[in-house]
């Protein structure tokens, strides 16, 4: 007896980039693929992806060479826009880039007041991802991690003035001071939310026991094809900007390189390792806080001239994104904006390592795939 094989080629559209007859993966209006998206070719065997090709595009926007036609402290403002998930750390990289050309040094208490922001966005992120995980047994914490990303919005918009771009960093420091009532309120909001993480943990464990070996992520392949972040270390890749490459006032944690990254590269490690995000940002900005209750009144920023010119030369600074290793190549040619400015963004190579993920999954795992596998689309895209 002859057993029929099904082969077929099938596309999947997630967010506004599904067409016309792509099978709609849908991951919910709080996933931050509704904003853009992504379309994943597929060929498909008895339901099981046995290769798979992803097409990105949809959002570009040059924001490259939108640089060049902007002064240096008016790009800024396009450095936030790629990961809105986290965006001081596109602001950040980018103000590291200008003040290495420059030899400026930022004050310490501008450099903490940066990490802190930075942080934050992190955790936000993290939650971002985590409530919008399609499991119907974790959705009874769903209200909660929800709760808890609204409070540190909020409490950010409260320091910041703004929901998502918040525009506090600039070249020489930052633009706003932190008060010993908005650094009280920031501890009440992550010590909260920290005593929830090990519940969040014990749900997920349950609920996503049946991906256990689903969507693996070979270390070979995450560094083959440039994954970072979470994606990364989810599959035992110790890769982390903030240790490797110390920047701001990293290099002075010295407990910060302790933590070890899961090594399972399946789906539940993924979610363990947002999770672990999430605690370790806690962390840091808990030993923050203690250098910025004692530093009231030092300065946060350096002067700089009202008209900001590079000397000509060429420098590339890498962060730790919440999404990964963000970076800025920036080329000065003496003038007042770049002359040329490239992007390094976490998701371009997350999506390159989702390819061969893909690989062996059943169809009905997508969504859940997707969901634990954190990018943006105009991270992507640019």
């Amino acid at each position: 007896m002859r057993v029929r094989i099904s082969a077929m080629k099938r596309t999947f559209g997630l967010g506004l980039a599904c067409a016309k007859g792509d099978d709609l993966i849908d991951l919910g209006y709080s996933h931050p693929s509704s904003h853009g998206g992504l379309r994943i070719h597929c060929d498909v065997t008895d339901g099981i992806i046995t290769s798979g090709q992803i097409e990105i595009g949809f959002m570009h926007r040059g924001v490259e060479a939108l640089f060049t036609k902007r002064d240096y402290r008016q790009g800024v403002m396009l450095a936030s826009r790629h990961d809105w998930s986290g965006p001081s750390g596109g602001e950040l990289a980018y103000a590291l880039a200008i003040e290495e050309l420059l030899g400026l040094i930022v004050p310490m208490r501008g450099s903490w007041i940066r990490v802190l922001i930075c942080e934050l966005d992190r955790v936000v992120s993290a939650l971002t991802f985590l409530s919008a995980i399609p499991d119907q047994i974790s959705s009874s914490i769903r209200d909660s991690m929800n709760s808890h990303r609204e409070i540190i919005s909020h409490t950010l918009e409260r320091l910041t003035g703004a929901r998502m771009h918040h525009q506090a960093i600039k070249v020489g420091g930052v633009a706003i001071d932190v008060s010993a009532h908005q650094l009280s309120e920031i501890e009440e909001a992550l010590s909260k939310t920290s005593e929830e993480v090990d519940q969040w943990q014990g749900v997920f464990a349950t609920s996503l026991e049946r991906y256990r070996n689903i969507g693996f992520l070979r270390v070979e392949t995450a560094l083959s094809c440039g994954a970072s972040g979470i994606i990364a270390r989810a599959s035992g890749l110790a890769i982390d900007t903030r240790v490797d490459e110390p920047y701001a006032t990293y290099a002075s944690i010295e407990w910060i390189s302790q933590s070890a990254p899961v090594a399972d590269g399946d789906i539940p490690a993924r979610v363990t390792s947002l999770l672990a995000e999430i605690s370790k940002s806690a962390k840091i900005i808990e030993f923050g806080l203690d250098y910025l209750r004692g530093s009231v009144g030092a300065s946060i920023s350096e002067r700089t001239p009202k008209v900001l010119r590079l000397p000509q030369g060429e420098v590339y600074k890498n962060i730790e994104g919440s999404l990964g290793s963000s970076g800025v190549a920036l080329f000065s040619d003496g003038g007042r904006s770049p002359a040329r400015l490239r992007l390094r963004t976490a998701s371009q190579g997350n999506l390159s390592a989702l390819e061969p993920t893909l690989i062996g999954v059943s169809v009905i795992d997508i969504p859940m795939l997707l969901a634990t596998w954190p990018f943006l689309s105009g991270d992507s895209d640019r």
